[in-house]
């Protein structure tokens, strides 16, 4: 059985049932913002962090953590 966690994004009440610890709403969000940042990185890949955050209104931060997890490999991080 499930057991109800605070989602580390929006800090609202779900049951807990994977491992990033994340509400389905949140996790879905992350998903796509990835998707968002492979899409761009495949027409500007010496984009930067920066860049990426500006162009696609995305917290660097998240981009951070894909970068972190060894999902992002971004050449410039400036």
């Amino acid at each position: 059985m499930a057991e109800t966690k605070q989602c580390k994004e929006c800090m609202g009440m779900f049951q807990y049932t994977t491992s990033d610890g994340l509400c389905l709403t949140c996790s879905q969000r992350n998903e796509l913002e990835f998707k968002k940042i492979k899409n761009y990185l495949k027409l500007n890949p010496r984009a930067t962090i920066g860049k990426i955050a500006t162009d696609l209104d995305i917290k660097v931060a998240h981009i951070q953590k894909f970068v972190d997890e060894g999902r992002l490999e971004i050449i410039d991080k400036q």
